[in-house]
Parts: structure tokens; C-alpha cells; sequence
């Protein structure tokens, strides 16, 4: 490969300015020089020249020792011609704009908030959405304390498109959703989450595209934190309807049969007569305070308990 003078002293050059100067990146490939630098055929003539000349005395041209005065002089050039190529700019150009590009990116994209709670413990920091606009579905993403803030009751449905039962009930669940929060002075404060059974994404979405309420991403739903409900609740079959309160206490987990049986809500939630006194005697503050010291001695109950029952137990001899 033939390389010439201009371009040997312009490969020496870099490794001077690199190792004799504190010049900084922005000055440095600033120069014709960086750009000529992006040529692969450079780059390997900047590597041979730096095995041969790591005595920094100078490169050989036809050889002759190259002095300093032309080192100079190739600096000169270098610093003072700014002329690049068309496909050298339009390279630049491209790498700006893509760098524009991911800036812009990372503004856009805010902070998620710190999010605690009951809910948050209960059902994660996200759930969706899904809104259908003609023949097209847009899934949109909620942070979980947003998305259930004024809510008085949540519904947990565990449901899927697969199960005979769970298609007849839906609709009338829908109707029911839809009642329920037009209710003079209780308007939207009653939300459902659903937590997919289905068997596939093509089949989660086209039965959440019949839902106009909230539910778990299918990977949750899907996975340890759906499993994780289904044996808080004791879900034996589906479709099973669990309601709980804006502290996650349960109120009932037989709600989809008591909507047949009482389909204008009158008796809504379905609160025993001690839990409505409770809940209505005493505000959410106070209640999310005693959730918390009772939730405090049953861990420490069940914590001494398990060390009880280990301790009882006799090594087992080998």
C-alpha cells in the first residue's frame, strides 16, 4: 500500500500531539487531521508508524530522517486547513444529528417517580392500558399510584379468553364498571385490574381490547406476581372477582356472584356492617396506620413461629 509524506507526517503528528501536548478532544479533532484520521487505511498507517517510531526522533521519508521543521510545518497545515470532503461532511453532519437525536431522547424520557404502598406491594409500580382506535390498539403505560389515586375499591379479575365462562361474564362486568362509576357522588372510584390468563400476547390483547379498565402487564400477570395473587386470594377457578379498598385490605372474594345477584349495586362494595363502620368512622389516614402496626406483629409472629418449628426439629444424621 503506497502512503504519502503528508500523510506519514500527519500520522506522526497525531501521536505528538497526543503524547507532547495536553491538547483537548475538542481542539484536537477539530482539525482536517481527525478527519483524515476516519480513513481505515490512516488508521493502519497510524499504527505501523507508531511500532516504528516509538523513539519519538523522527520518521523516515525516502529514507531520511523527517525534521521537525516539516513536522512543524505539517501542523501548520493541519491546524489551518478546515477543507474536508463532501462525504467527510456529510458523515459529520450525520453523527451530529444522531447525537442531537439521543439528547433530545433523554430529555423526553421523565424520571420515574419513587412509588410506594399497599398497591404498589400488591400489584407493582405499572400497570396498562389499552385504548382502540379503529383497527389499531395503543397499549399505554400507568404508574400505579397515579392510575388508582381517588379509587375507593379495586377489582382484581382473574380472567381469560380461553375460558367459556370468563367471555359470558365479562361483558356483563363492563356493564356493571360503567354503572357503578356514574353513581351520583361515588363517580369514578371504583377501578378493576385484570390479571390475564391467557396463554399468549395475541390472545391476552384481543380479550383486553374488551375491557375498558386497567390491567397487570402479561409478563407479571403471567409470572411469580400473578401467581403470587392467585394464592393470596385462594383463586380456585375463573373468572373469580376479588375487591379490595385503597389500603388493599380485601372486602370480598366472591364479587362475581354477588353482581348477578345484585346487578344495580345497591349493596356495592359488599362490606360486612363492622368493616362499612369501620371505613366510614375512620379516615384513610388512620386506618393505612393501624394496617401498618397489624401487618408489623402478624410478620413478627410468623417470623418467631418459623424459628419455633425449626428449632423443634432433630438434625438429620448422615
Amino acid at each position: 500500500v503506497q502512503y504519502s509524506v503528508a500523510d506519514t507526517i500527519s500520522a506522526r503528528l497525531f501521536l505528538l500531539q497526543l503524547t507532547a501536548r495536553a491538547t483537548t478532544p475538542q481542539s484536537l479533532f477539530s482539525s482536517r487531521l481527525y478527519h483524515r484520521m476516519k480513513s481505515p487505511s490512516l488508521l493502519f498507517l497510524l499504527a505501523f508508524v507508531a511500532l516504528t517510531c516509538l523513539d519519538f526522533g523522527g520518521c523516515t521519508k525516502n529514507g531520511s530522517l523527517v525534521s521537525a521543521q516539516e513536522v512543524e510545518t505539517a501542523e501548520t497545515v493541519a491546524e489551518t486547513d478546515t477543507t474536508i470532503s463532501a462525504s467527510e461532511q456529510e458523515a459529520v453532519e450525520e453523527e451530529q444529528q444522531l447525537d442531537s437525536q439521543e439528547a433530545e431522547t433523554e430529555q423526553e424520557q421523565p424520571e420515574e417517580p419513587v412509588q410506594a404502598g399497599p398497591l404498589i406491594d400488591l400489584l407493582g409500580t405499572k400497570l396498562q392500558s389499552l385504548e382502540i382506535e379503529g383497527q389499531n390498539g395503543i397499549l399505554h403505560e400507568h404508574y400505579t399510584n397515579e392510575a388508582l389515586d381517588g379509587k375507593r375499591v379495586i377489582g382484581l379479575y382473574f380472567s381469560a379468553d380461553w375460558c367459556g365462562p370468563c367471555r359470558q361474564f365479562t361483558p356483563e362486568l363492563v356493564s356493571f364498571y360503567e354503572k357503578m362509576n356514574k353513581r351520583r357522588g361515588k363517580k369514578d372510584q371504583f377501578q378493576i385490574v385484570w390479571v390475564s390468563r391467557c396463554r399468549d400476547q395475541n390472545s391476552h390483547f384481543q380479550y383486553f381490547s374488551h375491557m375498558p379498565w386497567l390491567a397487570l402487564p402479561i409478563e407479571e400477570a403471567t409470572g411469580a406476581r400473578g401467581q403470587h395473587l392467585s394464592d393470596k386470594y385462594k383463586v380456585k377457578g375463573i373468572p373469580t372477582l376479588v375487591l379490595v379498598d385503597d389500603l388493599g385490605q380485601t372486602i370480598t372474594t366472591d364479587a362475581r356472584n354477588k353482581i348477578p345477584q345484585d346487578r344495580a349495586g345497591i349493596g356495592f362494595p359488599w362490606r360486612s356492617p363492622l368493616a362499612q363502620l369501620y371505613s366510614t368512622l375512620f379516615p384513610r389516614s388512620l386506618r393505612m396506620v393501624v394496617k401498618l402496626q397489624i401487618d408489623n406483629v402478624r410478620t413478627k409472629m410468623v417470623n418467631k413461629l418459623k424459628g419455633l418449628v425449626g428449632f423443634g426439629k432433630k438434625p438429620v444424621s448422615a
